[in-house]
């Protein structure tokens, strides 16, 4: 018979399997954000994958059920912490949003480079929309005395800009410096910043 655990031994096994199941995870999903910047997600197969990551395939059915809800997982975590960046900075003006976003990016390259990509499902950009969108008229309503509908064509038309800037960013292996792009963004929300203050003609 084997010996009991003490409890903390148990303890010990157990914080040693966690690590176990994080690091797997991490292939994983590593994994995963390398083949999707480079492919379609119904067209990486669960082999690709297992190879990618070095790995038998029974590892990551362990883990996850189909290779979407890896996917999902990935995708859910960083809407979390965009959220939660831009929640602490609730008060902040709009371009401190994107230089978040930008400073995300740039410490999540991999996965960012996998989201921001042509390959990857749409639904990340369109929850991400939402989110700064949303920003967007919050922060705009404020100082315009134009109609929320007006403002929410606006706000569609930047942020989809500034996204594309993402793209391009990130599709380039982040060859442009990150101050440039704060900058552009910067210059271009003082730009609407002053439009809206100063209409040349009232948006209704």
């Amino acid at each position: 018979m084997l010996p009991l655990l003490s409890d903390k031994g148990a303890k010990m096994t157990k914080n040693s399997e966690d690590r176990r199941v994080k690091k797997t995870r991490k292939i994983l999903q590593e994994s995963l954000a390398t083949l999707l910047s480079q492919n379609d997600l119904p067209t990486i197969t669960i082999r690709a994958l297992s190879t990618q990551a070095d790995v038998h395939r029974s590892t990551f059915y362990a883990h996850y059920e189909d290779i979407y809800a890896l996917y999902h997982e990935i995708e859910d975590q960083v809407i979390v912490d965009l959220t939660t960046l831009m929640t602490k900075h609730a008060t902040a003006e709009l371009d401190t949003y994107y230089q978040l976003l930008f400073n995300y990016v740039d410490q999540n390259r991999l996965f960012c480079k996998m989201l921001f990509s042509n390959h990857a499902p749409h639904s990340f950009l369109e929850r991400l929309t939402e989110l700064f969108q949303g920003a967007s008229l919050e922060s705009w309503a404020a100082i315009s005395s134009g109609g929320t509908e007006s403002l929410a064509y606006l706000a569609a038309y930047h942020v989809q800009g500034c996204f594309s800037m993402v793209q391009k960013w990130t599709a380039t292996d982040f060859k442009l410096p990150k101050a440039e792009l704060t900058e552009m963004i910067a210059m271009i929300d003082q730009q609407i910043t002053n439009v809206l203050q100063n209409p040349p003609n009232k948006i209704s």
